[in-house]
């Protein structure tokens, strides 16, 4: 548990420091250089730990969790292009409910009355501080955008369910442990990735001093930890009662904007980061 929360933190982390880095280059050249950063990082953890690379890189379902991962990136990006912010973080975090129902058919998991009332009780937290309490817009104009960010919240739940088949596999052969799923997802994300290149903006001025150490950052820590982090805590928790945790990345990038950015957030923020603590809680208390 305590490693899925600082997965947690650190990928609400990475929400501030992109906020940021938009500033200074392209946000989709950040996602490019996020993962082209952290595959050599990944390929050197892959020596020092001694991982047999024909392992972890001939396995198909490396690769499959890999495209998926790239695809469910793109598909978040391109919709913030075509429809707002609040709708694309709201769909996104629909895969929540997915994730419930995916791990009750695929993974024969429990779901309780605690897991339930702990989803709804952090996707209203969720709408509380996406919307300041407000009312979400979805107009024929932003359909699209809305679409394709239900679709990579569809598609992350199918990546989450995935990966945590391939950590429970019976037999040894077939099962991947945390640290091979981590490096091996870090280099098969960015080779789909790399049809991205087409669209990366360097028309702009670029401020490489600053640039190069936010991707930096968010290779090693919001990418390559934060992933082993959250393989390590889905390893041993339930996919849904991880998903629930999550959730508090959206607590901790409210704090840290606030903190770092000087972003002001009023009482729904609170309210909202509130109730997702509530169901976090909720979750660990789950028999």
């Amino acid at each position: 548990m305590a490693a899925t929360l600082l997965s947690s933190f650190f990928w609400g982390s990475s929400f501030p420091v992109i906020s940021y880095g938009v500033k200074l280059a392209d946000p989709v050249l950040f996602l490019f250089l996020r993962f082209l950063f952290a595959m050599p990082m990944a390929i050197v953890v892959m020596f020092l730990l001694k991982m047999r690379f024909r392992r972890v890189l001939g396995s198909h379902r490396m690769w499959t969790l890999g495209a998926l991962n790239a695809v469910a990136f793109m598909m978040q990006y391109l919709a913030q292009a075509w429809t707002t912010a609040t709708n694309t973080a709201l769909l996104v975090n629909m895969y929540i409910i997915f994730v419930g129902i995916g791990s009750v058919m695929f993974l024969k998991e429990r779901f309780t009355w605690k897991l339930g009332l702990a989803i709804c009780i952090g996707f209203l937290g969720v709408f509380l501080i996406e919307t300041n309490a407000g009312t979400v817009g979805f107009s024929s104009r932003s359909l699209s955008g809305d679409l394709l960010a239900l679709c990579a919240g569809i598609v992350w739940c199918v990546y989450i369910i995935s990966s945590k088949i391939l950590l429970s596999k019976k037999k040894k052969k077939e099962r991947f442990t945390p640290e091979e799923l981590t490096c091996g997802v870090c280099i098969t994300t960015q080779i789909p990735l790399l049809f991205l290149l087409p669209f990366l903006r360097f028309d702009v001025g670029i401020d490489l001093v600053r640039v190069v150490p936010l991707a930096l950052y968010l290779a090693a820590f919001t990418t390559l930890l934060a992933y082993l982090l959250w393989y390590k805590g889905l390893s041993e928790l339930s996919a849904i009662m991880t998903s629930i945790l999550l959730m508090m990345e959206i607590a901790f990038a409210a704090i840290i904007s606030y903190l770092w950015l000087g972003e002001r957030f009023g009482l729904w923020t609170i309210v909202g980061g509130l109730f997702i603590c509530m169901a976090a809680a909720l979750s660990a208390t789950n028999d």
